[in-house]
């Protein structure tokens, strides 16, 4: 007798049509519905039948229809659009009318002070010019409504940094109603100006040309004027030339310019935006976004953020990220946490402060935003749980407190500044030391104290049950500071403190709960405290 093939476990139902389930609009447009997963209920099997699992698991694949993912993909789009206006990251043309005046006037003002060196140079004034040029998330045209201006002042050959830009200029400056808070941070890698001109604030570089027509000159940079540019000087140029070359590197600048916005927003609302605390500057995310633009050139407001954080919480950090088509193979990358290569040439390393707890924290946050926006099609997504402020007060118990003070705001404004470019050193110390750091960028008052002061609160982790002696590291610290004759001298008025206190000392606007912190634990299983591989693993990227 023939064998007879055993009857099925379960007979097959009359299968749904490919494509994810969509309701149609009566003007015959297809409207995603509220769950689009949802499959009809198969019917029980028939009486006789095993209630047995099959042996293998059954996989359904469904195709979803490219009309609905393309329609999702723009009410994404449309919802994060929304989101940025919500959030105020976009300015008013009133702003940006107030902004082109602010760069109308210092160029004004910059061509009135070349003519004064001039005169005290005995140098004929009407050979002397100087300009400023703007760069940075302005001249990307991705800046907000709190965003300041990074501008470069160009001067003449006789116009000296340490004296004309950061005497001479600031006292004319200073003396202009509509500026101020005016501080020097002079000894920087690159060295500036920082102050409010009719509100909004500027970072004001110098670079200081072999010529008398600087104006002149910069609007016809060439080759062999480059060579004899001082480094100080190369260095604040930099800015100018890397955002030259990101605009024309870019395919869409509108996609650009949104998604430049939508990641500052995040690395402020995430505590990574504060370069001085060793996390991103502005160029970084302008190249990472340029980066992801370049390669999905294609690609959706939605679609390019999601590819961002697809792309950089994968990232192998031992190649650096460039924009150049030809591999740099002349720079060295070792010891570099996080190399990103200015598109410029020659080809060069953007300047960071990352250490190993800022990189920590910076792999943990692209992993959360991929780990949210991993899924394109979720029912349930919400911009806002992306963009939510970082919690310190659940993620830490102890806290690095460190106050500065000075006699008047204006002394305390270039102490800080100064105080602020030394930060790193005291990362680094404490690592060390075995404690790992989390610094909150945000800038707090204590209002027990009546001399102007300003407070910083770093989130302490602790490698190992380890004492942090507060007086022993703050006599450290100030080595670092008064290492140099500017520090020496701003520190004979003004002062550091440094002491470890818990949750109750903190600030209220640092102990905000959280209103989805426990549900985002639960749902992402995101652990920032653990190890890189341990906090990636639950994503398989470990």
């Amino acid at each position: 007798m023939a064998a007879v093939a055993p009857a099925p476990w379960w007979p097959s139902p009359a299968l749904a049509p490919a494509g994810l389930l969509a309701a149609t609009s009566p003007s015959g447009n297809p409207e995603p519905p509220t769950l689009p997963f949802l499959l009809p209920l198969l019917p029980p099997p028939p009486a006789g039948y095993p209630l047995l699992p099959p042996r293998g698991p059954i996989v359904l694949q469904l195709r979803p229809n490219p009309s609905f993912l393309a329609e999702v993909d723009r009410r994404r789009s449309c919802s994060l659009l929304q989101f940025l206006k919500n959030e105020g990251a976009i300015p008013s043309p009133e702003e940006d009318k107030r902004r082109e005046k602010v760069i109308r006037e210092l160029k004004e003002i910059v061509m009135h002070w070349a003519k004064a060196v001039a005169r005290e140079q005995s140098v004929p004034q009407k050979l002397a010019t100087a300009t400023v040029l703007t760069y940075g998330s302005y001249t990307l045209g991705a800046h907000g409504p709190e965003s300041d201006i990074d501008a470069l002042c160009v001067g003449p050959c006789i116009a000296t940094l340490q004296y004309h830009f950061f005497v001479v200029l600031r006292q004319i400056l200073e003396g202009r109603p509509e500026v101020s808070g005016v501080q020097t941070v002079e000894c920087a890698k690159v060295p500036l100006m920082r102050f409010r001109f009719s509100g909004v604030a500027v970072d004001f570089t110098y670079a200081q040309l072999p010529v008398i027509d600087a104006s002149k000159a910069i609007n016809t940079f060439s080759p062999q004027l480059l060579p004899k540019i001082d480094e100080r000087s190369w260095r604040s140029l930099s800015g100018v030339r890397v955002n030259e070359q990101i605009v024309q590197l870019v395919p869409n600048a509108e996609k650009f310019q949104v998604l430049l916005r939508c990641l500052k927003l995040w690395a402020r609302r995430r505590g990574l935006h504060c370069h001085h605390l060793g996390f991103f500057a502005g160029i970084h995310l302008a190249i990472l976004a340029a980066y992801v633009c370049r390669r999905y050139p294609n690609a959706s407001v939605n679609g390019l953020f999601i590819v961002f954080f697809q792309t950089f919480a994968h990232w192998h950090w031992q190649v650096p990220v460039s924009l150049h088509d030809e591999p740099t193979t002349s720079l060295r990358s070792e010891g570099r946490l996080m190399p990103i290569v200015m598109p410029c040439t020659p080809p060069e390393f953007c300047v960071s402060n990352v250490t190993k707890s800022t990189f920590k924290k910076i792999r943990e946050e692209l992993t959360r935003g991929y780990a949210l926006t991993k899924d394109p099609l979720s029912h349930d997504f919400e911009w806002r749980w992306l963009f939510e402020s970082f919690p310190y007060a659940e993620k830490h118990q102890q806290f690095l407190r460190i106050a500065l003070c000075a006699p008047t705001f204006t002394e305390l404004r270039d102490w800080a500044g100064w105080v602020k470019s030394r930060f790193r050193f005291l990362i680094l110390k404490m690592e060390r030391a075995g404690i790992g750091c989390d610094p909150c960028p945000s800038e707090e008052i204590d209002h027990t104290v009546k001399d102007p002061n300003m407070v910083f609160y770093w989130g302490l982790i602790p490698e190992k049950i380890i004492h942090v002696d507060p007086s022993s590291l703050e006599e450290e610290f100030m080595r670092d500071v008064i290492n140099d004759v500017y520090g020496k001298v701003k520190c004979t008025r003004s002062d550091v403190t440094i002491s470890v206190v818990g949750l109750s000392q903190l600030p209220k606007s640092m102990r905000r709960h959280s209103v989805h912190w426990q549900y985002m634990q639960c749902m992402l299983g995101y652990q920032a405290t653990s190890e890189d591989h341990q906090c990636a693993g639950w994503l398989g990227l470990g």
